[in-house]
């Protein structure tokens, strides 16, 4: 719990770059302070990301190598209060403390920038690792084997159809010398973003970080970026998991280009509330027809998010009512969605919806409220290696929500797309 906590708080403050020397004060927008919610504690996080055509497997080897190289090896309790994470774009690693540790925190930190240096035997011991995680995430779980499956079809030709867990056989040929090759040519400190949460001032992390011989920018710095996205052809899978132990289920999801790009965080709005539209029993939603009046299905959830300004995805997973195969499911559903975009959203159904819609949005008047909302949102745009909107942006973006963007939006997804099913569950439900 308290490294989720942690995470959490890291995830608060803007990714930044570090550029400094004794000559060369640390500029303003170098990084950025968060205060910390935990009176007299302090951590700080940075994050690399990894490019237009890296592995996220090797990364997360590298990750995994550095963190023990700079943190965990051999130290009592390293672990306790620091961590490391990859996704499929990004890695970063964190450390907390004190607030009176600041500097030996950005001390300890900056050693992920350190070539590596570990027994080879240890290092090539840690694949182990690599493949229990596998073991864990994916090993008789038919959910998750589907989804990374649904990845690399949806996601063909992206970075996001690859998976940080890899396979056996891929963790198996990992190599040592690789990772170092690439811990050289990616953990440079122009492409580094530093996050400072504490109750410490931008004079006293200035300070800080010249106390800890943070490494100099050489070069220009590279703002993050998130790797560009291509959608292929529309095209369809059905994708078959028949596992006797998994409770039977359908997964559902399809990827569809716009016709004209949307400012991420408007889009991201404007997909959460369709979400929330299609969640309902109201005219224009999924529950009535699919739940309550035909009973075909027992519970479903549906997502729909942006992958970028041009792509969003849709994602419906359902467990099918007594008596109803999956392929029935799916038939009840994508009938359902066409028909729902044809008739357009009733206005009724979008006034009341949006009323509800509040609570996306934080109470600008409670503070402690505004703090966890900006929060979960500054995490959600690190992940992304985006850069977070500012308060009267991020107030501006309730007004220009409407139902036409949202049946725009919605009938994209019920056009064409690029679609992915996965039927799990016991044999005989698939007939």
């Amino acid at each position: 719990m308290r490294a989720v906590l942690a995470i959490l708080k890291i995830a608060t403050a803007f990714l930044v770059a570090a550029t400094f020397s004794i000559d060369n004060p640390v500029p303003d927008e170098a990084f950025s302070i968060v205060p910390s919610p935990l009176p007299g504690r302090l951590e700080a996080h940075v994050v690399f990301p990894q490019g237009d055509r890296a592995d996220p497997l090797a990364f997360h080897y590298l990750e995994h190598l550095s963190w023990l190289n700079a943190i965990g090896r051999g130290k009592l309790n390293a672990g306790r209060h620091s961590n490391a994470w990859t996704k499929r774009i990004a890695l970063g690693y964190w450390l907390s403390g004190g607030t009176g540790e600041l500097a030996d925190i950005l001390r300890r930190l900056s050693g992920v920038f350190k070539p590596i240096g570990l027994p080879r035997p240890f290092a090539e011991d840690e694949r182990k690792m690599l493949l229990r995680e596998y073991e864990q995430r994916l090993i008789d779980n038919p959910g998750a084997q589907a989804e990374l499956a649904m990845d690399a079809f949806l996601y063909a030709g992206n970075r996001d159809a690859l998976s940080p867990l890899g396979t056996p056989a891929e963790i198996g040929s990992l190599s040592y010398d690789a990772a170092r090759a690439l811990h050289d040519s990616s953990h440079r400190p122009e492409l580094a973003r530093l996050v400072i949460i504490g109750d410490v001032t931008r004079a006293e992390v200035r300070q800080a970080m010249l106390k800890a011989g943070w490494p100099e920018v050489q070069k220009k710095h590279m703002p993050p970026t998130q790797p560009p996205f291509t959608l292929a052809e529309p095209d369809r899978t059905t994708l078959r998991f028949a596992d006797p132990h998994a409770v039977t289920h359908l997964i559902w999801r399809r990827v569809v280009t716009l016709p004209r790009p949307v400012e991420f965080d408007l889009l991201e709005a404007e997909t959460a509330l369709l979400r929330d539209i299609l969640d309902t029993t109201l005219p224009g939603g999924l529950a009535g027809p699919l739940r309550f009046d035909a009973a075909i299905t027992r519970s479903f959830d549906i997502q729909i998010w942006p992958i970028d300004e041009d792509n969003i995805e849709i994602s419906f997973a359902a467990y099918p009512d007594r008596g109803v195969t999956l392929e029935n499911l799916r038939a009840a559903f994508e009938n359902t969605l066409d028909r729902i975009a044809r008739d357009s959203i009733p206005e009724a159904t979008y006034a009341r919806v949006l009323k509800r819609f509040d609570d996306y949005w934080p109470d600008w008047e409670d503070a402690d409220k505004t703090a966890r909302w900006i929060a979960n949102y500054t995490l959600r745009r690190v992940g992304a290696l985006r850069q977070p909107l500012g308060r009267d942006e991020l107030k501006r973006l309730p007004d220009r929500l409407s139902r036409a963007a949202l049946n725009t939006l919605l009938h994209q997804l019920a056009g064409r797309g690029r679609t992915a099913v996965a039927f799990i569950g016991s044999e005989d439900r698939f007939k």
